[in-house]
Order: structure tokens, then sequence, then C-alpha cells
């Protein structure tokens, strides 16, 4: 059933980032973004409202930020072409972003512009000393010996994986989560980046997709391949999995509600909700749908899911049932975002669009 389920997520990860094979055609590391005017309608991988104002991110380098809730974009100036899919301000100037190619970027004039802090050759090379360090100061302890080979099959395959995720808890404190169960946090603003896989509790390597912060703003809810759902302390940099995962296929979006709840969703359309901190676990009651890629809580509780396919699913019951919203996008769904005002943004392959929440009706909105 993992096998099944890690090959299914492959798959949808394959389709969401295209731009992965193409990565060793040039050295996108060095090539910064082109300009253009059409980057606000090229494809897009997330949109994220931070501090009054949104950014969004997507291929070769895209990253956009608006001050007018969405209805014009500004092109930043990015250092690389890789895909961009994430980006986390933990206050107004101060910013950061991953993506392919393991990139994190900083900006520190409100993602106007940014600068490369790190990169996937970096984290072979940097963890390969790190961890033969370590197998050299504990020999008895073979999860040492076993990270020196990733760091060795990580150097030789490239800078060939992503971060999908960062999250910063304050100017200092962040972590970046990606594929393969690449881990790395700061403590000193992203000067520098150390690695995390030893305390991961992620022995399978499992990609992490998504996280949602807890109760606690150094606690963060993870989720990922093959049913990974995971406790993540910011500052103490340690992850714990939870014992009792709902499912086995993978989770591309979780979130914890207003009420404390955890709604975890992925392959299949399939969406889970745990009211105790994820011991237990109950299937919420849905109508059919794609996968799901992202959740969305509202400022009013309601909880928006997005299927890949486009579809939006809306629930008024924290997350244990959902019906569907009536928004026609159009296009494949990637994203979603709160823009205020009842607007509700949805990133895909045309950019970003925008809906008007206030004006749905069963014929649309």
């Amino acid at each position: 059933m993992k096998k099944i389920a890690r090959a299914a997520s492959l798959l949808l990860l394959c389709q969401l980032l295209p731009q992965a094979a193409a990565a060793k055609d040039y050295d996108v590391l060095d090539l910064p973004a082109q300009q253009s005017e059409l980057a606000p309608r090229a494809l897009v991988y997330s949109v994220s409202p931070f501090h009054g104002k949104l950014y969004a991110a997507g291929q070769t380098g895209h990253i956009l930020h608006s001050d007018d809730s969405g209805k014009t974009w500004q092109q930043s100036q990015v250092p690389v072409s890789s895909a961009i899919v994430d980006i986390h301000f933990p206050s107004p100037e101060k910013g950061w972003a991953v993506g392919h190619e393991g990139v994190i970027l900083h900006s520190a004039d409100a993602g106007k512009t940014w600068q490369k802090q790190y990169d996937g050759l970096r984290y072979g090379q940097e963890g390969l000393a790190y961890y033969k360090a370590l197998a050299e100061q504990y020999p008895g302890q073979s999860i040492y010996g076993g990270l020196v080979g990733e760091m060795e099959f990580s150097i030789e395959q490239g800078a060939d994986k992503p971060f999908f995720k960062v999250y910063f808890a304050d100017d200092n404190n962040g972590y970046a989560l990606g594929a393969y169960g690449m881990a790395v946090v700061t403590q000193d603003g992203g000067q520098t980046w150390q690695h995390n896989l030893h305390v991961a509790d992620n022995d399978s390597l499992y990609h992490v997709f998504d996280f949602a912060q807890t109760g606690s703003p150094d606690t963060l809810l993870l989720c990922g391949e093959a049913g990974l759902l995971s406790l993540s302390n910011v500052r103490e940099g340690t992850t714990k999995q939870l014992e009792n995962s709902p499912w086995d296929g993978s989770f591309f979006s979780c979130a914890v509600t207003k009420q404390n709840s955890f709604v975890v969703a992925g392959l299949r359309g399939r969406i889970f909700h745990s009211g105790d901190n994820g011991q237990t676990w109950a299937e919420a009651k849905k109508p059919p749908s794609s996968t799901i890629v992202d959740t969305l809580q509202l400022a009013d509780g309601r909880l928006l899911a997005a299927g890949i396919g486009g579809e939006i699913l809306v629930s008024n019951d924290d997350g244990r049932s959902f019906n569907y919203l009536p928004i026609k996008t159009n296009t494949r769904a990637y994203a979603i975002a709160d823009a205020g005002n009842d607007k509700l943004l949805v990133a895909g392959p045309a950019g970003v669009q925008s809906f008007d929440l206030g004006s749905c009706s069963p014929s649309g909105c």
C-alpha cells in the first residue's frame, strides 16, 4: 500500500512541478528570473497573505507581490530561475521563499528583491561534513552512518530535490522542509542552516508537503507522503511522528482550525478530522472530488479545501463534513488564499484568479 501511495504522490508531484526535469538543461541556480509582463498570468504554485500584502510564487523563479488585494501584481527581482513553491513572512519586511534545486531565498525589503541563502548543492556538501563529524563522535549510533550515505547520494545527484515549505516563528528561527525528508533549520535568520534529518523522526525519508501552525506559535503540524503526520517544534528543532495516522495515502495539505482540530487532506480527495490532537481520526463526509492540494480557514470559521481539478469545498462544522462551494475556476487549482473583503484567490496554471465569496450562488460566483 505504501509503495502505491509513494508512486501516486510522486506522479502528482511531477504534474504540479513540471520544471524538475528541465533543471539540467541550464544552471537555474545562476540564472536570474526574467522580468515579464506575462508573469501574473503564468503558472503560480502558491499564494499567501502576510502583513497586509499578498505574495505569489511560481515557475522559473517568478515571485509576485500585491498591495491591492490581488487586483494588480508586481514582479520581484529574483536571482534564480528555479520553480518557487512557498513563501513565508514572519515580519513585514523579512521573508523567505523555497523551491526546486533546494533553493532558499531571503528578502529584507517586503519581497521586492530576493537573495539566495542556500541551495541543493550546499545541502549535500554541508550535510556530508556534518554527519561525518557526528558519525566519528558517536561511532555506536548507526543513524549517522546512514545519513552520511544519504548525503553522498545527494552530492552524486546534484541539486535535484525541492523544498516544499518554509516557516519562521520570528526573524531568526525557521525551518525548510521538502522532498525525501529534506529538513534544515536556522536560528540566525538564515545566515547558517543546519541539517535536521537526525531528529526529524522520518526514517523512511518521506516527502513533507505541508504544515499548519498549532495553538503554540512554535509548534507545527506537518503532513506528507504515505500518511506522514508529525508535530515539530521550531525553536527546539525537534519533530515527533503522531502514532495514529488515519491512512497510508499521501497528505498534501493540513490545517489546525479555530477550535484546535486537526484536518488533513490529500490523495483521492480524502479528508480526515481529529478533535483530540491526532490521537483519533474520523473521515470527513464530503462529495466526490479530485486530490485535495490546499486548505484554508476563513475569518468567519468556514474551512475551505481546494481540489487539484479546480473544485472548492467548504465546511461549516470544523472540518467534519464538506460540500461544494459554487465557484467555477475553469482550471486546475494549486493553492487558495483569503484576500479579505470576501475575496478568495485561487492560484493555478493561469496565474491567480479572484472570486467574490459574498456573491456565491448555486450557479457560481
